[in-house]
């Protein structure tokens, strides 16, 4: 994918600039706000098969708070964009100890 395809995929839609106290083209479905956008910054609608590539290319970095022998502590895990549900899951059941205080997509510092 050519990287003005990612640069567009990562940048937000301006519909969600606060107009007063309200924000504006931000609805609501069970709890949880969202914006829909069915084309990039450039009025180009999105191609499935680049979004995917882009999706599988992602990796995320998932901060966790772990008590261990009385102290806190900070494990950042590399997680796979095709594992961050199973593995956010695992936390909410409580098969994995910690708690999660930051995810974020993770971008090697090499990266040219």
């Amino acid at each position: 994918m050519s990287e003005q395809n990612n640069k567009n995929i990562l940048k937000f839609s301006n519909r969600a600039k606060s107009v007063g106290s309200k924000k504006s083209g931000i609805k609501e479905f069970q709890g949880f706000e969202y914006i829909k956008m069915d084309k990039d910054l450039n009025g180009t609608p999105f191609i499935k098969e680049s979004l995917e590539e882009y999706a599988d290319s992602c990796r995320y970095m998932v901060r966790v708070m772990r008590e261990k022998d009385k102290k806190v502590c900070l494990y950042n895990y590399y997680i796979p964009q095709d594992s961050l549900c199973m593995f956010l899951t695992k936390i909410e059941n409580g098969e994995f100890d910690g708690r999660v205080i930051e995810v974020e997509k993770y971008i090697p510092e090499d990266l040219a």
